[in-house]
């Protein structure tokens, strides 16, 4: 069943699950890679630091992405299409630097080619089943009713 949702359950879901597959088109064909998110609702983006040469975007793009998260310990899926560009907004690198970036980048937030990419969602969409045990269940009733699977529900989200 599809439903509208709230914004705030998606900016809730973001700090939750935290690791986010970037999608994006390189060549004709969808390529995604795992990386850790930083949701801001109260500026409207989801953040991820990389490298300043990436294969994400270039410095004046807008290019569109998709986001996906998964918690599979409690059933819960996000998607997330919206516009991503680049930057080297040195003040937010600070405010978002960590041990976790520090790891990947150790130049550190002040480097030349240390970048944040910024996404702009537009639209998401969160499925929130049930707890594993309970979903089992509803898959064996399924089976055994041979009936489809109320598998929950899905919250469509205009960011």
């Amino acid at each position: 069943m599809e439903t509208r949702g709230n914004p705030d359950d998606v900016w809730n879901a973001i700090r939750k699950h935290r690791i986010a597959m970037l999608a994006t088109e390189e060549g004709g064909q969808l390529v995604s890679r795992p990386m850790a998110s930083y949701g801001h609702a109260e500026d409207g983006r989801i953040y991820f630091i990389t490298h300043l040469d990436n294969n994400v975007a270039r410095p004046g793009e807008a290019v569109p992405v998709n986001l996906a998260y998964a918690d599979t310990d409690k059933n819960s899926y996000l998607s997330v299409s919206g516009l991503a560009r680049i930057n080297q907004d040195r003040e937010k690198l600070h405010e978002l630097w960590s041990v976790w970036a520090e790891a990947w980048l150790p130049q550190g937030p002040d480097a030349k080619d240390v970048a944040l990419i910024a996404v702009e969602p537009d639209n998401a969409r969160l499925w929130d089943a049930s707890s594993k045990l309970i979903y089992v269940a509803k898959m064996l009733k399924a089976a055994a009713t041979q009936t489809p699977l109320d598998d929950g529900t899905v919250k469509t989200v205009k960011m």
